[in-house]
């Protein structure tokens, strides 16, 4: 989501609950060494339904903002965590700057399409 990569789209799927699992599945063949990754399921017209990050073979689904405000507060906080992982790397601290800018994918997963977000937060408290 950071925009480092192209999303890739792996599959199409008929309900929320079987994207999910496809996601599960996906990250079950990612192995410890690799990257955080965030994943995202996305509706026909490409608003974000539900994303979390995967990685060391488990997902991580990222709750939903439940308002606007809510959400203006992530943005802010993410283009902050952008900010100072752009000063990490200008300092040669490349590990931190990877951290946050991963930390900062995690906070805009959270920016769930509002005609989704009580129906994301619902199948979440369901799988849990």
């Amino acid at each position: 989501m950071s925009g480092q990569a192209r999303p890739e789209i792996l599959d199409r799927f008929a309900t929320l609950a079987e994207a999910m699992q496809s996601a599960i599945d996906q990250a079950e063949d990612f192995v410890p060494e690799d990257a955080p990754r965030i994943l995202a399921i996305l509706d026909r017209e490409d608003r974000l339904v539900l994303a979390g990050a995967a990685s060391d073979g488990a997902m991580a689904w990222c709750h939903p903002v439940a308002n606007a405000a809510e959400a203006r507060a992530v943005v802010s906080e993410a283009s902050q965590t952008r900010a100072h992982a752009i000063r990490a790397a200008e300092w040669h601290e490349h590990g931190l700057a990877r951290r946050l800018r991963h930390h900062a994918d995690v906070l805009d997963a959270r920016l769930v399409d509002p005609l989704w977000r009580v129906f994301a937060s619902r199948a979440l408290q369901i799988a849990a």
